[in-house]
């Protein structure tokens, strides 16, 4: 069970000047948190959102249309996109923490990853690409499977290829949870602990592992707040972002005992 329940979006910072130093002692021990802190990252990352929500919204926007653009380059794009992505999510971490120590937060923070760890950090989005990239031609091959096994008729193959989409999609599922749990902590990991990209994945892995029952109260209630962040015309994104940035920041320090 979490022996602290603060709120780094809600407190000062200590006395004693920065703590960079102590963030970047090398790699860190993870504890086991209790589950009810599934739910206490999502209410600190409304903290992190609230406590400069103009800043968010706008950080929100220019990342979202910089993603969407870069998907819209055949091929190229969407590797593009995904390493841009995980750059900047190290970059918002940085912003999370100046947030939290009650320092200036803005636009900057957004590529505020493009510095001395950049290289880290494109590797652990070329990691999560490879992935991502392995688990999807293995659900295309075991769909194409699917539909031939079923019948050589092109109809019969069209309804077994039908039949089988919700089963790949649970198969894709359960292939993507290790993924997201090697790198949910990552981006903090290389920002502040100078790890490099596998490491971090290591280490987050099995934090994440050792805490799996706070990500699944964190998993089903973001379930929720995802189909209503959808409903308005997908507007809630433009908070329910921010709000994730938060948690993944809070939890980070949650788990591995952060000042």
């Amino acid at each position: 069970m979490s022996t602290d329940d603060r709120n780094p979006f809600e407190s000062a910072p200590p006395p004693g000047g920065d703590t960079s130093a102590s963030l970047r002692a090398g790699e860190p021990d993870s504890r086991s948190v209790s589950a009810g802190q599934g739910l206490e990252w999502l209410r600190q990352g409304w903290q992190a959102f609230v406590a400069a929500p103009g800043e968010w919204v706008l950080i929100t926007l220019l990342w979202v249309v910089a993603v969407v653009v870069l998907n819209l380059v055949p091929l190229f794009g969407m590797i593009a996109a995904t390493l841009l992505a995980v750059v900047t999510v190290g970059g918002l971490m940085g912003g999370c923490r100046a947030l939290s120590r009650g320092e200036p937060f803005g636009v900057a923070h957004l590529w505020a990853g493009f510095g001395e760890r950049v290289n880290p950090l494109l590797a652990l989005g070329g990691w999560y690409l490879l992935a991502s990239l392995a688990i999807g031609m293995l659900i295309l091959l075991l769909l194409v499977i699917s539909a031939g096994l079923a019948g050589i008729a092109a109809m019969a193959g069209l309804a077994a290829l039908m039949a089988a989409v919700p089963a790949m999609l649970i198969v894709a599922v359960m292939l993507m949870a290790p993924v997201l749990m090697a790198v949910w902590f990552a981006p903090a990991l290389v920002m502040f602990h100078d790890m490099t990209a596998l490491d971090a994945m290591r280490v987050s892995f099995f934090a994440s592992l050792r805490n799996a029952p706070a990500f699944v109260v964190f998993a089903l209630l973001y379930v929720v707040l995802t189909m209503l962040a959808s409903v308005p015309a997908m507007l809630g994104w433009l908070v329910l972002l921010p709000v994730t940035f938060g948690a993944m920041y809070a939890s980070y320090r949650d788990v591995f005992d952060q000042p």
